[in-house]
């Protein structure tokens, strides 16, 4: 192995059975809906945030909602939400979670770990999705910094 190109692993569990997952096979994303339409993808340790370049509302101002912007994360602190995700059982969750509202604001949590890929959607964000999504939402939106919190429309 190259040693410029280390792959680290994660101790997920201090259970008897270890899990260790190779930290370059981690993708986690985060697409919100409604009036954002953005996305956060975090791939091992950088944090990207892809903003929404078609249904632009209040650019002037609003600019950090409309621009590409990218963070380093520790490795501790990916390392506390993969074992958050994996400690919720997020890969037993169900597909997909409907809301008869009116009104919804969805929010999609995709995630591959090694072998194992996830699409999870919730019709809204806040109303019949399970908390551990609300979680990832919010934990990777403080992880990026840059206070990009879901703004909510009148009505």
């Amino acid at each position: 192995m190259n040693s410029n190109k280390r792959q680290s692993n994660i101790m997920v569990s201090k259970n008897p059975v270890i899990r260790s997952i190779d930290s370059s096979t981690i993708v986690l994303i985060v697409e919100r809906g409604a009036f954002h339409y953005d996305k956060f993808v975090l791939k091992d340790t950088i944090l990207s945030f892809y903003p929404d370049t078609e249904n632009s509302i209040n650019k002037d101002t609003l600019a950090s909602y409309h621009t590409y912007s990218t963070q380093k994360v520790s490795k501790t602190e990916r390392n506390q939400l993969i074992k958050k995700i994996l400690e919720s059982d997020f890969f037993n969750l169900k597909d997909t979670y409907n809301n008869q509202a009116s009104c919804n604001s969805m929010l999609t949590i995709t995630l591959s770990l090694g072998n194992k890929h996830k699409k999870i959607l919730c019709d809204d964000f806040k109303r019949d999705c399970p908390m551990l999504l609300q979680y990832l939402e919010s934990e990777i939106i403080r992880l990026h910094g840059y206070k990009l919190k879901r703004i909510f429309l009148p009505g």
